[in-house]
């Protein structure tokens, strides 16, 4: 177990991952935040990765704000199917509405060289000093925006994010460093230049901005309503259904991990899954010879200077006088590529194609819960693709819409998300009642079901009858609970599966019923007719093509 963290293709569930890592037993957040805060930086060389933007301004080099991914959220190689193919829904990462967004920043620093301007007995130089550097990061998605903390510079916490459809995250962090000029003037005595005089001249405060953005979506504020039907027969729960209803595309549907039962009697498990891969192996160092500044990345005093100037007096010295936009050429860099941090990314998958149930340990029955049937829709027509190094399988990912639960002790009493946030239930209880379901044939193809309460006979309009062996699928009863149907074989089977009846505080209990339709008689004239039409097609065929076929056979 302690190099379990060292595995990337295992399985655990999306709410509440079962194992502890490393010598110290953490757990999973405490691992990934200890290897983000474990890189390391310093203000002469910067570490970037493979899909890091860097880019250059006058102090800094390398620069660069990479997401590393969220500390609650999960990345997805899922796809609906109804996105177009032009969409980044596959490459959503699914963040809750209050999270922790883990970035990687990382920059050079590299002083103006100091200039000096010579006439015939006077020297002028400027001498340039790095005073101050600060970081300001700020964190986006959509329209929101939300501030750093500088003692935590690696993440960056939001709440209340708002968005409810795929949306922008955008990650920024402007490096802005403050620059002392100093002008000293020399005059010649012989051979050596004396200085006579040093002034400040001014100070600059030079600033460069970087960006990282990620498609995103947050799922905690998506619909999705649990409503919970308990069905008791006398005293005892017969049965609970519950039904999850919400938009049926993945963007726009909040998807549900756990649901729980009363008194730790077990729970529910959804098909989702989740497992960590390393997220790089290796990452990029640049190194600029010849310069050794040493400044912690968030301190606001240094007196860090610059190398020894030399005589540049083509150079004036309005050089150093450049605005962000008129950025000096970057000197050669050395790249080396190094080790990075054992950092994980989370990935969702469907694990299985129905969801289980887990028993708890406050149980008595000798006979566990069974999920009886369900009611599902696909969300993609292809399981999540796996990375090619991962030793697993995926499934085609199905959001259900009804759960029967048979052999339960106790109720459900709290749904949870694949961020374990809590999404709300509303729970009713009603009384069983059977229905009856008659059929009657009316001709060799049409068939005449009526559904009725099994207590009273009353008609039950509205309600839908699944088929098999009819040439349609379902029918839905008119005002008198009747439904005509058309046969395709010989047996049709239609099924009612139950539904609630809330205002009467009834449940009708499912029941089907079986059609056997006559087969076509067997008809013996026409069967004559047959064959005596195959007799008389012999008989001219004997008589007026085999003569012939004599004949011509003769005349060769």
């Amino acid at each position: 177990m302690a190099e379990l963290s060292q595995i990337r293709d295992f399985y655990y569930t999306t709410t509440l991952p079962p194992y502890r890592v490393g010598t110290d037993q953490q757990t999973l957040r405490e691992y990934r935040l200890e290897q983000y805060q474990s890189i390391e930086r310093n203000e002469s060389t910067s570490l970037w990765l493979p899909d890091s933007q860097r880019s250059n301004g006058t102090v800094v080099t390398d620069a660069h704000v990479t997401i590393l991914g969220t500390a609650e959220g999960t990345q997805t190689g899922l796809e609906s199917e109804a996105a177009d193919e032009d969409d980044n829904e596959s490459d959503l990462l699914l963040v809750p509405r209050d999270g922790t967004v883990l970035t990687h920043l990382d920059y050079s620093t590299r002083i103006p060289e100091g200039t000096c301007a010579t006439t015939d007995q006077t020297r002028t130089c400027l001498n340039v000093t790095l005073t101050d550097q600060e970081v300001d990061r700020t964190l986006e998605i959509g329209p929101q925006s939300w501030s750093g903390n500088p003692e935590t510079p690696h993440q960056l916490t939001y709440s209340d994010a708002n968005a409810t459809e795929p949306t922008t995250m955008e990650v920024e962090a402007t490096i802005t460093s403050t620059l002392a000029i100093q002008e000293t003037t020399y005059v010649r005595e012989g051979t050596d230049w004396i200085p006579t005089n040093t002034t400040d001249a001014e100070t600059l405060e030079l600033s460069h901005t970087v960006q990282d953005k990620a498609p995103v979506v947050a799922t905690t504020n998506q619909e999705l309503s649990v409503d919970q039907t308990i069905v008791r027969s006398e005293e005892e729960i017969d049965r609970i259904i519950l039904e999850f209803d919400g938009p049926e595309t993945l963007p726009d549907r909040r998807l549900w991990s756990t649901a729980t039962f009363e008194n730790d009697a077990g729970q529910i498990e959804n098909i989702w899954g989740i497992y960590s891969q390393r997220q790089y192996e290796n990452a990029t160092r640049g190194h600029r010879p010849g310069t050794d500044i040493s400044i912690p990345p968030d301190q606001t005093e240094s007196n860090a200077t610059v190398p020894a100037l030399e005589d540049t007096s083509s150079v004036t010295p309005s050089t150093i006088n450049q605005t962000p936009e008129q950025q000096l050429p970057a000197p050669a860099t050395h790249h080396e590529t190094v080790p990075f941090p054992n950092v994980l990314e989370k990935q969702l998958t469907a694990q299985r194609e129905h969801p289980t149930f887990q028993r708890g340990q406050n149980t008595s029955t000798t006979v566990p819960p069974e999920l009886a049937s369900s009611n599902s829709f696909r969300f993609d027509s292809e399981p999540a693709p796996l990375d090619e190094h991962v030793n697993l399988t995926s499934v085609e990912p199905h959001g259900h819409t009804t759960l029967i639960v048979e052999n339960a002790e106790q109720p459900v009493t709290e749904v949870r998300d694949i961020h374990n946030d809590s999404i709300p239930l509303s729970t009713q209880t009603v009384q069983e009642r059977d229905v009856q379901l008659e059929a009657t044939t009316l001709n060799d193809t049409h068939a005449r079901i009526q559904l009725l309460d099994g207590n009273t006979s009353q008609p039950l309009a509205g309600e839908a009858l699944w088929l098999q062996g009819a040439a349609q699928g379902q029918v839905t009863t008119d005002s008198d609970g009747v439904a005509i149907v058309e046969r395709r074989d010989l047996f049709v089977t239609a099924s009612f599966t139950g539904v609630t009846n809330a205002a009467e505080g009834i449940y009708y209990s499912s029941t089907q019923t079986q059609i056997a339709f006559q087969p076509e008689p067997f008809n013996i004239y026409q069967l004559l007719l047959s064959f005596a039409g195959a007799f008389v097609s012999i008989i001219a065929f004997v008589i007026f093509y085999l003569p012939f076929a004599y004949m011509r056979g003769a005349d060769k």
